[in-house]
């Protein structure tokens, strides 16, 4: 299975639309749960409202969509900046497979629809490394950082993600550090002013982000461990065999890594800091995570490993929608 994605034909395109439907086979029995809370953001509100009363093929046409656009996106992120020493669809075929595995990541959630607005925020960070006049870019990856929290309240992690991410690119420059702040302001000082002249400030309150402080994994179920537990696995591997290429990358692409590698840090923290949702929310560390796991399956000669990876992952994937049933 994996050696169908490890070239850059555009065949594997159609492969990882077959890939999808395989790994949610579920969607086909009962389709895919929506889960929102209004408070996290109005892109919530727009899932209850917009999307919930949609019928059931609407509703698995549009999940696969939103992953398989997620995936592809990701892939051609890692691609255009030469992240992986060959070019493949390895990472959309990881990010696949997270989805799949992962019973949290497996529904039409704010934060799997959040994760669309990650990876734009890592295009726009990653092409800082080589701006002259950086400041633009900086105000808008401040203003997009910043109308995403409006839209999904627990991507508020990411605005320490994109002020140590300016640390890692750039050179320190104060100016720079306002001017990203400024656009991350911005959105919230418009709100403020509108609520300000209708009388009604008490409501600016409810765009701020909330912190919950709450532990997600409280009494987690077996199926859960158990996709915890090989995900581990596959990140170890990720990580030893990314770090086997580190000394083959230019400085520009350990930057890049190193931002992702800070991405990935803080938003595992960002089910406990930010959302009632938990682990739903978590959806976000999805990008991060499969671009290091990528390397599992991409860098071994052998296909073993990345064989005895991709079917403890499915095995997961069949116990979690099949094997529960039976119980």
């Amino acid at each position: 299975m994996v050696f169908l994605f490890k070239d850059r034909s555009d065949l594997n395109l159609i492969f990882l639309l077959l890939l999808s439907v395989a790994l949610h086979f579920h969607v086909w029995m009962h389709p895919p749960l929506i889960i929102a809370n209004e408070s996290d953001g109005l892109l919530s509100y727009l899932l209850l409202h917009y999307i919930q009363p949609l019928p059931p093929l609407v509703l698995i046409v549009l999940f696969h969509t939103i992953i398989l656009s997620q995936a592809i996106r990701l892939n051609i992120l890692l691609s255009n900046f030469k992240m992986f020493q060959q070019i493949s669809y390895i990472p959309a075929f990881t990010y696949i497979i997270l989805t799949a595995m992962f019973p949290y990541w497996d529904v039409i959630s704010a934060g799997l629809i959040a994760n669309s607005l990650v990876i734009w925020i890592l295009v726009k960070l990653l092409r800082l490394y080589d701006q002259n006049q950086p400041k633009t870019l900086e105000f808008n990856i401040g203003l997009i950082v910043g109308l995403s929290i409006i839209l999904h309240e627990p991507i508020a992690i990411l605005i320490a993600v994109v002020l140590f991410a300016l640390l890692i690119i750039r050179p320190f420059k104060l100016a720079e550090w306002l001017v990203l702040i400024m656009g991350i302001l911005l959105p919230f000082y418009f709100i403020f002013t509108y609520v300000f002249l209708t009388g009604n400030i008490n409501d600016f309150r409810q765009f701020l982000p909330k912190l919950d402080w709450k532990n997600p994994l409280v009494q987690p179920s077996f199926n859960v461990i158990l996709a915890l537990i090989v995900m581990g696995v596959q990140l170890i591997a990720g990580f030893f065999y990314w770090n086997e290429q580190q000394t083959r990358f230019i400085i520009q692409v350990r930057k890049y890594w190193g931002v992702l590698f800070l991405l990935l840090i803080l938003t595992f923290f960002q089910p406990i800091l930010f959302s009632v949702q938990g682990l739903y929310a978590s959806a976000i560390a999805i990008a991060p995570l499969a671009s290091f796991i990528s390397f599992a399956y991409a860098t071994p000669k052998r296909l073993l490993i990345p064989n005895l990876l991709f079917w403890a992952a499915a095995a997961v994937i069949v116990y979690n929608h099949l094997g529960l049933s039976l119980i």
